[in-house]
């Protein structure tokens, strides 16, 4: 959720070394509390959270499908045996007490930069340790640890792939000057009130070119920024516009979807009318955040 506390363009803005935060905000991050830990934004998540189940209830079909309960059974355990005789090197990949040493290092590095930062403390970076940290201690040994990542990659090959393609867009973006267009488009049709609904609904345009949170503060976050200082907007609403309209725009083009559907047999036709019909339920929630807080 573009939202939530693991959302890419809060945190990226959040980011002192971010390249945007660098080179459009004068290396001067925007903190969390001006983003995810807003009114307005607690106003979304919590509309969102609480109206789309109860709407979902309204949708379920009198025949709905059914799902062999075997596709959605957990997966094994990563951990593995080793012989008495395996060698010490093996030994330590798959070994408790190495994984735990790396988790307890961790949080006391974590515990000691929040003492010291409080939440502001909170970006991209510390988030992506607080994962490492969980994921070790759940799977327990380094070896389990790297086996489940190897195993949920797979499905995002794709995505990794996309993101140099992001890169060239938004350099081609900045040298040809359109990023400016843009910018001066903006300034001109919006206001200090209206610019972040506008902001939302450019990009969820964008969204069908660039469906990815990363890529997309990377081509849309420098021309969006610009914009509202000229205008004297909130940046960090702006952001969060930004994350906004991505996160609703992927209700059209639910590739996020795609490994859940595979598990399940389903077909992205199975579940793009209710994708639609909460693309259309969730508008006046978002335009209501970004214009009346």
């Amino acid at each position: 959720m573009g939202g939530g506390l693991s959302g890419s363009m809060p945190l990226s803005a959040a980011t002192a070394d971010n390249i945007i935060v660098k080179n459009y905000l004068d290396g001067i991050p925007i903190p969390l509390n001006e983003t995810i830990f807003t009114g307005y934004n607690l106003f979304v998540c919590a509309a969102i959270l609480i109206l789309v189940p109860i709407l979902a209830t309204y949708m379920v079909p009198k025949n709905p499908k059914t799902v062999d309960p075997a596709l959605l059974a957990e997966e094994p355990s990563f951990q593995k045996k080793l012989p008495k005789d395996a060698p010490p090197a093996l030994k330590m990949e798959e070994s408790v007490i190495l994984a735990y040493t790396i988790v307890v290092v961790g949080v006391v590095y974590l515990g000691n930069h929040f003492y010291e930062k409080g939440i502001a403390g909170l970006d991209i970076n510390t988030v992506n340790l607080i994962f490492v940290v969980i994921g070790l201690a759940l799977h327990k040994t380094p070896m389990a640890y790297m086996r489940a990542i190897s195993s949920a990659a797979k499905s995002t090959a794709g995505i990794l792939v996309q993101f140099p393609f992001y890169a060239a867009i938004a350099l081609m973006m900045e040298h040809s000057g359109l990023g400016g267009i843009i910018t001066d488009w903006f300034v001109d049709v919006s206001n200090k009130e209206t610019f972040p609904v506008l902001t939302f609904f450019s990009s969820a345009a964008i969204n069908f070119a660039v469906p990815s949170g990363g890529g997309h503060w990377v081509i849309q976050g420098p021309f969006i920024i610009e914009a509202a200082k000229s205008l004297g907007a909130d940046v960090g609403k702006a952001t969060m516009a930004i994350a906004y309209g991505e996160q609703w725009a992927n209700m059209a083009q639910p590739f996020w979807a795609l490994p859940a559907l595979a598990i399940a047999g389903l077909g992205v036709r199975d579940i793009m009318g209710y994708c639609i019909t909460a693309l259309i339920f969730t508008v006046p929630i978002f335009v209501i955040g970004l214009y009346f807080f």
